[in-house]
């Protein structure tokens, strides 16, 4: 969160922010450097006893003034425009929290698992209600609850007016509009309580209804998680009218789809495992590399050939060698003589492939460039962070699968 008399960024908190902060940075050197400049040259021409009444142009200058601007444009743009395509790419994530605005306070709303729809409301506490420690116009009763590096999507809307969802350590910030949904990516670095506020005028409460995120470890949420789901699964089948018939008849229905499920998935597994293990390599590796391997089976007995006749009689297979490159040479160039626009047509398209080939490795130099430049994080930081998300997604599913085998 941010402090008294804080001058830069909030601490990032998520991959996200870290490469906000990096872009804020990044820019903050070429305005510095322009600025800079700009002073220097207006203090330079201030105290200068020089004057240019006659000086009319300058194509070089010119050019220099046109062409540098447009280089600085670019080493802004491209980061920001890669961030932002960042910034809106969700990916798989493994849960969802749903963000409902509301004057003058949010509500929260788990519904990925069991069918069960887990949510509640999250209201800023009084002054009275205040312990130590805790921060004005910040703390709420109910936070949202989010695990530690574990990919998450935060599904944001309103029930009256546009409010926006708004965690700046973490760089999110999410128009809740009416009628839509908006979605952004969350995934914390580490565990803590993060500190938000709404950040669109909404009403004379606005500035009251704050956001509160606490990210836990992956076992206290999915313990958290799983007691809330079951507690209202369970809430939800014995108070609909059925009573324990219903529970019982519901459950059977569930074991059956289960079963269904699973049948259904062995029976994929299988396809695939056939299909990947047995057509794919057939067809990818026998019969594609059928016409490589036999020319290099005649190359390679051919010249095993020449070698024998050349220890044998050396004088023979040179002139046999001479004669045979001569001969290439030859048709080549009747080729060349008797059919010129094939030959010409052959030249061109070689040429073609060779200018095309330089392309290619030119692009991919310039756009390795590019991505070396648009990136504020190391490879070393983004290999320890999907290590980390792995193992915990891992755990998560683990642990739901745990748990519902046990209940089982």
């Amino acid at each position: 969160m941010g402090f008294w008399a804080q001058v830069g960024l909030q601490e990032a908190t998520s991959v996200l922010g870290m490469e906000l902060v990096g872009l804020h940075d990044h820019m903050m050197f070429f305005f510095v450097l322009t600025f800079s400049f700009v002073g220097w040259t207006l203090l330079k021409l201030s105290v200068s006893k020089v004057f240019g009444r006659f000086y009319l142009d300058n194509d070089s200058l010119e050019s220099v003034w046109i062409f540098l601007p447009f280089i600085v444009l670019v080493c802004l743009g491209l980061p920001s425009v890669k961030l932002l395509y960042l910034m809106d790419d969700v990916g798989l994530p493994e849960s969802s929290v749903k963000v409902i605005g509301h004057q003058w306070y949010w509500t929260y709303e788990y519904t990925d698992m069991r069918g069960s729809s887990y949510s509640y409301d999250s209201y800023m506490l009084k002054e009275e209600m205040l312990e130590d420690g805790d921060y004005r116009l910040l703390e709420v009763d109910n936070r949202c609850v989010v695990p530690r590096m574990v990919s998450m999507r935060s599904l944001v809307s309103s029930s009256d007016v546009i409010h926006s969802w708004a965690i700046p350590s973490a760089g999110v910030k999410v128009d809740a509009v009416p009628g839509r949904v908006n979605q952004v990516s969350v995934c914390f670095l580490r565990s803590g309580v993060f500190y938000g506020q709404c950040s669109e005028l909404c009403g004379v409460n606005h500035s009251f209804m704050p956001i509160c995120v606490e990210c836990v470890s992956v076992n206290s949420f999915s313990e958290w998680i799983l007691n809330n789901h079951d507690y209202m699964l369970s809430k939800k089948l014995l108070g609909s009218g059925w009573g324990v018939f219903g529970a019982i008849f519901k459950v059977i229905g569930a074991i059956f789809k289960g079963v269904c499920y699973l049948v259904s998935l062995y029976f994929t597994y299988l396809y695939y495992v056939f299909y990947y293990m047995m057509v794919v390599p057939v067809k990818y590796v026998v019969v594609t590399s059928w016409s490589v391997l036999w020319w290099s089976v005649k190359t390679s007995f051919a010249l095993l050939k020449w070698l024998w006749w050349f220890t044998d009689s050396p004088f023979d297979a040179l002139i046999f060698a001479f004669w045979h490159v001569g001969g290439i040479i030859f048709n080549v160039v009747l080729f060349v003589l008797m059919s010129p626009v094939k030959a010409v047509l052959k030249t061109v398209k070689g040429i073609y492939s060779g200018v095309v080939g330089l392309l290619k490795v030119t692009l991919f130099l310039f756009e390795a460039i590019l991505f070396s430049m648009s990136s504020f994080t190391s490879d070393s930081f983004k290999e320890y962070v999907m290590s980390e998300v792995n193992y915990n997604t891992k755990k998560f599913i683990w642990n739901l699968c745990e748990h519902y085998n046990f209940r089982r």
